[in-house]
């Protein structure tokens, strides 16, 4: 049997994002502009989840197929182990939006991105490992180089991107005199 990010799945997380956002208008008063950047990251977060725990892969065939594959065995908990690889670049290319999109839905820090990217890693992970328990048998590797790769990809999101961008727009509203808008408003208050 395999589960993938859709049909129920998908439907749950749309139902959710219903709510979630029903309640931010209603009691929160949130305006459009910030539910505008809550939805952006919220469909990239579906999308990292789809990316990182589906499909699901429960199956007595797969287990013999995989011939016992040890979950624990196959875990890498030395740091740098392995080097520097092309799934280090993704895992780094796949949370610089989160570090680029959080200014945008919450006050942050840099200790506050720092804690949520080492968090968001540390979640990815521990997904693929309780998949793999369940399972019996895991074909994502959990890997804390992951962890770290996911952390330095939120820092770069947010000191580099989301530093540069707000940069670029506040030289861009002096230059060109721009006039004060919600997405502008929401932009500085960041």
């Amino acid at each position: 049997m395999a589960i993938y990010f859709t049909g129920i799945v998908l439907n749950s997380f749309i139902v959710l994002y219903c709510l979630i956002a029903l309640v931010m208008k209603l009691k929160f008063k949130k305006s459009y502009t910030y539910l505008f950047c809550f939805t952006v990251m919220y469909i990239y977060i579906c999308n990292v989840i789809n990316l990182t725990q589906f499909p699901i892969y429960i199956d007595d065939d797969q287990r013999k197929a995989f011939g016992g594959q040890n979950v624990w065995r196959d875990m890498n908990l030395i740091p740098l182990k392995h080097g520097f690889s092309m799934t280090s670049f993704y895992n780094i290319l796949m949370t610089i939006p989160l570090g680029f999109g959080l200014p945008f839905i919450i006050k942050v820090s840099l200790k506050k991105v720092m804690y949520i990217g080492l968090v968001a890693g540390l979640l990815f992970e521990m997904g693929q490992l309780l998949t793999a328990l369940y399972a019996g048998y895991t074909f994502r590797f959990v890997d804390v180089d992951d962890v770290i790769f996911n952390f330095l990809g939120t820092l770069i999101g947010y000191l580099i991107l989301f530093k540069l961008f707000k940069g670029i727009v506040e030289s861009f509203i002096t230059k060109f005199s721009l006039k004060s808008n919600s997405m502008i408003n929401h932009i500085r208050n960041t």
